[in-house]
């Protein structure tokens, strides 16, 4: 995954070089790849402002309207989301509107997807259960209308993790059939990311899998098994490289820990979880960190 992404950053190039601009998506491509499969966040916030400079240019509002979401995640991940974002004034579209990223989401699902896929795995990652719960029941209400390729796997994987986290915050007898719906969601995304594994890339979704495998036998109180699948999703993050998902399988396994009772365990998870998130450069979120060490 590391290294292939380099493929669109090079197709990019090639086709800005030959007049082509329609191609400023392969960019929105390369940079969502980067930011989400654990590229230094500080060089990933350059590339995206370089991004959404070049679509201002050439007046490319979809491909602007794509990259802002993201854009607000990792600005927050490192710590600037109160930073100004690119300016949007006096620009129209080739339709003659004036810029507006509300509206032009609302023209596409695949926009809509985007945004709703980057509140959801924002609020994962911060720990935000009922922002991260509407941002899911929005991002399933339109997922079966997209069309997405291969590399956009990683909605699936954040959406799976969501689903799991809610159904197990789904403790009240009365709410069994929302439980069961979210768990179900989970099931879903956890079998899509197997058929990955097995049929794609072992590299790219091992971890993936071993981690919503994890979190599925957390809500299920199959305790064992589940502290086996977060060690196992943690070294395979490490050895495939995913250093934003080793932070993140470090810090789920932190919270298992602690919500089992095993609070001096979980601090041990936790430390490592800061480790590696500042190394992937969100200070912001390794910050956040310190108060369950």
């Amino acid at each position: 995954m590391q290294s292939s992404i380099e493929c669109y950053l090079d197709a990019y190039k090639a086709h800005m070089k030959s007049g082509n601009t329609y191609v400023l998506a392969t960019s929105s491509m390369y940079n969502n790849c980067c930011l989400w499969s654990g590229k230094e966040l500080n060089a990933v916030v350059d590339s995206m402002k370089d991004t959404m400079k070049e679509s201002k240019y050439h007046k490319n509002f979809v491909v602007l309207t794509l990259m802002m979401p993201m854009f607000r995640v990792a600005l927050r991940l490192i710590g600037q989301s109160d930073a100004p974002a690119p300016q949007q004034d006096n620009l129209t579209n080739a339709f003659g509107e004036t810029f507006n990223e509300g509206n032009n989401t609302g023209k596409y699902a695949s926009l809509l997807h985007t945004m709703y896929f980057a509140k959801l795995s924002e609020a994962l990652i911060f720990r935000e259960l009922n922002e991260a719960e509407d941002a899911a029941e929005e991002y399933f209400s339109v997922d079966r209308l997209v069309g997405l390729p291969p590399v956009m796997f990683f909605g699936k994987f954040y959406s799976g993790l969501v689903s799991f986290w809610v159904a197990r915050e789904t403790n009240d007898r009365k709410q069994v059939l929302t439980k069961w719906k979210w768990m179900k969601r989970g099931v879903a995304c956890k079998d899509k990311i197997e058929k990955l594994s097995v049929s794609a890339s072992t590299w790219n979704f091992e971890n993936k899998l071993y981690l919503l495998q994890a979190e599925e036998q957390f809500c299920s109180r199959n305790f064992e098994t589940a502290e086996t699948l977060y060690d196992a999703a943690i070294l395979s993050s490490k050895v495939h490289k995913f250093v934003n998902e080793e932070a993140l399988a470090n810090e789920l396994a932190g919270h298992f820990y602690l919500e089992t009772g095993r609070r001096n365990k979980s601090v041990h998870y936790f430390s490592r979880a800061f480790d590696k998130y500042n190394e992937w450069g969100a200070v912001s979120k390794a910050s956040a960190l310190t108060q369950n060490m």
